[in-house]
């Protein structure tokens, strides 16, 4: 057996999106997410997809090392739970020793080893899909900025404009799909990602040619993802990226040289490696995307985890990266720390994971909070809907959104990066407001709903318990010769008009009719009944 090739490097990328039923009308967000909707459909597709077993007791060393990491009351949701109520992991099989292949418009070439496809549902209407890859072919500190930038989109970010037009009408004419395809396909986006089985057959394609024809679907679902996922599950379900064109970047990478380098940590000198510390923190495959030195270093710093900087080993965080820096492999065995890029590659990417489920599910609330909004207040389901919202937005404050997952004190830190830089606290803080304003809301339509009702019983009162009490009171009361049924009729015929003016007018009117409530009162109880 061939002894495997020197790995320079593990990336991971990760594409959070939300699912909806495609329905006619509008459940409750509960039974929008239930995952029985998506629990049959995949393990129906078991031919592709394996559902993966809860981690409740470890089988492998490194099992056992990455769950005892994180707290008890974290690893439901990071390894699943017998019940599979609130989350679901399935593999894609035969993934492992494939190819994630990315071709650049330039005629550069990056061949990454698949080792494994993950994709997981949450009972918040939100999913991960993941691609696990190994670099064992590119060493240059250059093509790993490339795999990371390039390999990372699954939609074009924007598309070329003309720049002689700028300034004139025709600019905002274009229609020229193709010709702005093809300027930010030199610029950020692959000429195509194919995804391969071992035997090198393809097993997923995309070239983005489904653009090409122009009126693109801003929410449809990537082309990629559409040929990895069920049928049956496309076509039950409505999946979208829940962020934006870009996956998620996780990586590891080894090189003695940049790991040694004083510039990639002393951020107030400017150099090249520094440059390339920036690059690969924000995700640049080409130029740096910071052209002001006190920003760059500002980034930096706010940016970076030095702790073990001494040792050569850096780490960064953005919105959209997780990123390592070690010597290499090989440096890192005679150094007793061979074992830095499986905690890229396990822990830390389940610190990644979990902060952009929480991200996720913070945007999938507030798009429900909008689409609540916009229901009409006469909606009878309203209040169900507002309830149904507040308990999903309460069981993923318990089970989804943690303030710390783990007592180990780097882990503490890096985590602390995640939920600053993707400003999760401060959007769950947010949320929290905006779900207490549509609580308060509805409230407030049900209180006018009662009131309604309250004066549907009034107006009865003024126009059945007044007279029959008037008609009672007359007929017990007023002599046999006064008796007549017109004249009872007409004694509740007035009172029956007058109470109903006092509930219904107001100002002049109200006082109106309250005076004239008064006198009959008067008449009817003291004068009418004893006149002789």
């Amino acid at each position: 057996m061939p002894e495997p090739m020197e790995l320079h490097s593990i990336h991971t990328f990760l594409f959070p999106f939300e699912w909806k039923p495609l329905q006619k009308g509008r459940a409750v967000l509960e039974d929008q997410t239930d995952l029985k909707r998506i629990i049959p459909i995949m393990d129906g597709a078991r031919e592709k997809w394996k559902r993966m077993e809860p981690w409740s007791k470890p089988q492998k060393l490194v099992q056992y090392n990455e769950a005892n990491y994180f707290y008890d009351f974290v690893r439901p949701v990071l390894y699943g739970d017998k019940a599979a109520k609130y989350q679901v992991h399935y593999q894609y099989k035969g993934a492992q020793g494939g190819q994630y292949s990315i071709f650049l418009t330039s005629g550069e070439q990056f061949h990454l080893e698949l080792d494994a496809i993950g994709l997981s549902f949450y009972s918040t209407g939100v999913g991960i899909l993941s691609f696990h890859c190994y670099n064992r072919t590119e060493s240059d500190s250059k093509a790993i900025l490339k795999i990371n930038q390039y390999g990372r989109r699954l939609v074009p970010p924007f598309f070329g404009t003309n720049p002689d037009n700028v300034g004139e009408q025709a600019f905002f004419e274009e229609a020229a799909w193709e010709s702005g395809l093809t300027t930010v396909q030199y610029a950020e986006l692959a000429k195509s990602i194919i995804l391969r089985k071992p035997d090198r057959s393809v097993l997923a394609l995309e070239d983005f040619s489904a653009f090409l024809n122009g009126n693109p679907d801003l929410e449809a679902t990537p082309g990629l993802l559409k040929q990895l996922f069920p049928p049956l599950l496309l076509s039950s379900l409505s999946i979208s990226p829940v962020l934006d064109d870009r996956m998620f970047v996780v990586c590891w990478y080894g090189n003695d040289a940049l790991s040694n380098s004083i510039q990639t940590r002393d951020f107030n000198q400017q150099s090249d490696d520094r440059d390339w510390w920036y690059q690969y923190i924000f995700v640049d495959g080409g130029n740096k995307t910071c052209q002001n030195e006190a920003m760059t270093a500002q980034s930096l710093k706010d940016h970076s985890n030095l702790r073990w900087s001494g040792y050569g080993t850096l780490y960064g965080v953005s919105r959209y990266s997780f990123v390592c820096l070690t010597g290499s492999l090989d440096s890192l065995k005679r150094n007793y720390a061979s074992y830095i890029p499986t905690h890229v590659q396990t822990t830390y990417y389940k610190l990644a994971e979990l902060a952009l489920l929480q991200r996720g599910c913070v945007l999938r609330f507030s798009d429900e909070v909008t689409a609540i909004s916009d229901l009409p207040d006469k909606n009878p389901d309203l209040g169900a809907h507002v309830s149904s919202l507040y308990k999903q937005y309460i069981r993923f404050v318990n089970k989804i959104y943690f303030r710390e997952v783990t007592a180990q004190e780097q882990g503490i830190e890096l985590y602390d990066l995640l939920q600053k830089h993707m400003r999760i606290e401060n959007q769950v803080k947010d949320l929290d407001a905006e779900i207490e304003e549509l609580h308060n809301y509805v409230l407030l339509l049900e209180e006018d709903r009662r009131n309604a009702k309250l004066d549907i019983l009034t107006y009865i009162g003024a126009l059945f318990v007044v007279p029959s009490f008037v008609c009672t009171y007359l007929g017990l009361i007023v002599p046999e010769s006064l008796k007549s049924p017109f004249v009872l009729a007409g004694f509740c015929l007035v009172s029956a008009m007058l109470f109903l003016g006092v509930i219904r007018s107001k100002g002049f009117w109200h006082r109106v009719f309250l005076l004239g409530a008064l006198l009959f009162t008067v008449f009817t109880l003291f004068l009418f009944p004893f006149q002789k």
